[in-house]
């Protein structure tokens, strides 16, 4: 069986890391791109993962109802998308438990997954995460060159699938790349399939679908934006406004080719939260409305 997840990490332009420490209008929101996203993957009937930002969580509180109500998944994204590795150990444990603790209070039951946000993660605060009560994490990325990125060592945890690895029931789903020689390339969505042309990220698609079994794919509400860019900060550089604005018209077209191509190819669209319940369950049958939540307690019952 082959397994894509569609996933989107719901927080504003603004959050952005390039962002951060300017002055922002954050009354000016790109949020809207969230119902546009959830447009095209209920006209598909595909579910998808979602990680949220705490601070956002009350005002989105009806919208992340209505999502979980249609079978997705919905996990924490940290709560002002702060880098973990730039946090302190107890800085770091009292926000994932805050995220979660909101969370749960608002949908009223557990929530299990965890992004960290810009994948700034390693193997000690993945423990944390771990001990916090979250059952999945969805922050590994096999790449080095970016110089916001993580490392995440897997020593003491199995590799149940190429990309998935476990511990006791918590599980590493890891972000996609494709091996080219030495260096591995992005084919997971966010910035590189607004950027990339078609032509390119096809290709790269493609040849990293015929060898793989897992294709994991995120997202960000301001790249499915219909508005206008927002007044940049007058400090932000030339690079980093070419780099916001490169490809947002692209990729609503971009993401449902991605769609039919997984279609094409066979794979089969889940959650992560699905899929971590089926491997626990031995690798039975997926099957795209199934529940599989083993009980869990709330964070704060921890």
């Amino acid at each position: 069986m082959k397994y894509a997840i569609l996933s989107m990490d719901i927080e504003n332009w603004f959050h952005l890391d390039y962002f951060r420490n300017k002055e922002c209008d954050q009354s000016y929101s790109m949020l809207d791109g969230l119902d546009s996203y959830l447009e095209i993957i209920d006209s598909h009937k595909i579910p998808s993962s979602f990680f949220v930002l705490g601070e956002l969580a009350h005002s989105l509180k009806e919208k992340l109802r209505e999502i979980s109500e249609h079978k997705h998944d919905l996990g924490s994204h940290g709560w002002a998308h702060q880098r973990p590795l730039n946090m302190s150990r107890e800085s770091f444990n009292q926000e994932v438990l805050k995220c979660k603790n909101q969370l749960e209070e608002i949908l009223g039951k557990p929530i299990t997954g965890y992004r960290a946000p810009c994948f700034s993660l390693d193997r000690e605060r993945l423990d944390m995460v771990k001990e916090a009560g979250y059952k999945y994490d969805s922050s590994r990325i096999e790449f080095g060159d970016h110089p916001l990125y993580g490392e995440i060592n897997m020593n003491g945890f199995q590799e149940e699938l190429r990309g998935i690895y476990r511990m006791d029931d918590f599980f590493e789903f890891q972000i996609s790349t494709l091996a080219l020689g030495k260096k591995q390339i992005p084919v997971s969505g966010g910035g590189y399939l607004r950027i990339f042309p078609w032509f390119l990220m096809s290709r790269l698609l493609k040849k990293y679908l015929a060898a793989d079994s897992l294709y994991v794919l995120y997202i960000h509400p301001f790249e499915f934006s219909s508005k206008n860019n927002p007044i940049f900060p007058s400090s932000l550089s030339l690079a980093n406004k070419f780099r916001f604005s490169l490809g947002r018209g692209t990729v609503t077209k971009k993401f449902e080719r991605v769609i039919q191509l997984l279609k094409e190819k066979g794979f089969h669209f889940t959650t992560f939260e699905n899929l971590r319940g089926d491997l626990m369950k031995d690798n039975e049958p997926i099957h795209e409305d199934s529940h599989h939540q083993p009980p869990v307690k709330m964070a704060h019952e921890i």
